[in-house]
């Protein structure tokens, strides 16, 4: 009889202890809601949250916020690290008494600890880009840029690149479109960015897209480029773009848009599909004031994990343009020059850039307007600019320093003139760029400067060029031909920092500056993940 009375009476402690066990991971739960919700003031809000579900009893609270990355290869342990940046979710372990009541009789005491924990994430992720600023742009250098890229002739007008350069693309709408054109059946979007697509198909998808968008006018011009034929590799547009936390999924969520430029994506995709990274553009006669310009463009591979576009709750992976060289060889008519025997006048200007690069710093989501800002930061791109002779052949050979020689400007039988000038482009590191809630709304493109001036960079190379002139027997002096030579270059070099400018924004690079914009921001409410 003894027994079955301790029995029950172990029984009935048994069930409360249950019923207290399950109150207490209830309020847990709401509190790691609470402090994952207001992770400024987690500490404050988990306790709020205590107190209103009615725990009276005395309780121990252990609080953690940190980073909570929805990663399935890791175990659900290790999903969680407490850290003081880039926080998006809160532990909370409560630890407190319960009553027994036959305990004395039982287990010789009247309470027994119980402990239960819980952890929230929200989720705050920016979609964010390096770009072009572009507003227009002439047809001849676009030309020769997209006919080196696609290996083939492509002839579109100015009004075809200004209806390119003025559409934005649904991301996800074109992933779908070129899930379907590949025969890809209800696999995810990292799925359709892993997988080695040709060109023509990515082309062919963002077109779709385009038109489905309502982007007629930019839709047709990018199928004329495929329809002037598109050489190159199949490659995953996985290098190009990384969607992070939701690449998993298989259609975008509602609110989830992130609308991107159509010619970066078109010009992001045609250099993957480009080996050789090396082209050479002929401009001919097409650039006013100038008699002949070629171009050398070698652009470097881009870094491992650095893609064009990102999505991320924190400040990885960054974002990169790629290394880029420019050598721009320009022939000028010789002016008061031609009564000494010269010819022509050659202006030759070597580009150097490196990498600009840009992370996230910060997401912000005001849960009473609505409001989504979004912090960046950025390197602009650095490097030099040169008046100087190098060798073409080395210029993607991106690991060694190309030797530059003073340039040839001019020469004839009695004379000879070289020069040479350089400019260093320095900055001071990271800067970090704050876009409001209007800006995030608008996409707006913002222009972040190495803080060095870089306008008219070929203008003020010629005025500062040291010139080296030789004369064998002429009755002439030698400031008579510097006073020449610079007749000559002075009006050529605005038209090349022209060309210059126009180049290196189809390539979605700028001398001593980055163009970033945020193409989308997600904000979700906090929600149980442990």
């Amino acid at each position: 009889m003894t027994s079955a009375i301790a029995a029950l009476a172990f029984a009935v402690d048994l069930g409360a202890i249950y019923q207290e066990t399950r109150k207490l991971q209830g309020i847990a739960d709401a509190a790691a809601l609470s402090a994952a919700a207001e992770l400024d003031t987690a500490d404050a809000s988990a306790r709020a949250a205590i107190a209103a579900n009615g725990w009276s009893r005395a309780y121990t609270l252990s609080l953690q916020t940190g980073l909570y990355r929805a990663d399935p290869t890791l175990t659900v342990n290790n999903r969680f690290v407490a850290q003081p940046a880039n926080q998006n979710a809160a532990r909370v372990t409560i630890q407190s008494q319960t009553p027994l009541y036959f305990g004395v009789a039982t287990l010789g005491r009247r309470t027994i600890t119980i402990t239960r924990s819980a952890t929230a994430a929200r989720t705050r992720v920016a979609a964010f880009s390096i770009g072009s600023r572009l507003a227009g742009v002439s047809g001849g250098i676009a030309n020769a840029l997209l006919s080196g890229l696609t290996g083939s002739e492509v002839s579109l007008t100015a009004m075809d690149y200004n209806a390119l350069l003025g559409a934005d693309v649904d991301l996800f709408a074109f992933l779908g479109a070129l899930r379907t054109s590949a025969g890809l059946q209800a696999v995810s979007f990292d799925t359709v960015l892993k997988t080695q697509v040709a060109a023509p198909r990515v082309l062919g998808a963002l077109a779709t897209a385009l038109d489905q968008g309502g982007g007629t006018a930019a839709a047709t011009v990018v199928r004329k480029v495929v329809s002037a034929g598109i050489s190159g590799d199949a490659t995953p547009l996985g290098k190009l773009i990384d969607l992070g936390p939701i690449g998993g999924q298989d259609r975008a969520a509602s609110g989830q848009a992130i609308r991107v430029s159509a010619f970066d994506l078109m010009r992001g995709a045609l250099e993957l599909s480009n080996g050789t990274r090396q082209l050479q553009l002929d401009l001919g006669a097409d650039v006013p004031g100038l008699a002949k310009t070629t171009v050398h463009v070698a652009t470097g591979e881009r870094a491992a994990s650095s893609p064009w576009l990102a999505v991320t709750p924190s400040g990885q992976p960054i974002i990169r343009t790629s290394q880029t060289r420019l050598f721009v060889e320009s022939t000028l008519l010789p002016g008061g020059l031609s009564l000494l025997g010269v010819g022509a006048v050659r202006l030759p200007v070597y580009v150097e850039l490196a990498e600009a690069q840009a992370k996230l710093a910060a997401v912000a989501c005001d849960p009473r307007t609505g409001a989504r800002t979004a912090s960046l930061d950025v390197q602009p791109s650095l490097g030099h600019v040169s008046i100087a002779e190098v060798r073409t052949a080395s210029l993607n050979d991106h690991r060694t320093a190309l030797t530059e020689s003073p340039a040839r400007i001019a020469s004839a039988l009695f004379l000879s003139v070289t020069g040479q000038a350089r400019v260093n482009l320095t900055g001071s590191g990271w800067k970090r760029v704050d876009f409001t809630g209007d800006q995030v709304a608008r996409r707006t493109i913002r222009t972040i400067d190495s803080g060095e001036v870089v306008n008219g960079l070929v203008t003020s190379l010629v005025r500062n060029m040291a010139l080296n002139v030789s004369l064998l027997g002429l009755g002439i002096s030698v400031s008579s031909v510097t006073s020449l030579v610079g007749l000559v270059l002075t009006p050529a070099a605005p038209v090349l920092d022209g060309v210059i400018d126009s180049l290196t924004g189809l390539l979605g690079i700028h001398i001593g500056s980055a163009d970033v914009r945020i193409d989308g921001v997600r904000c979700s409410a906090a929600a149980l993940v442990a």
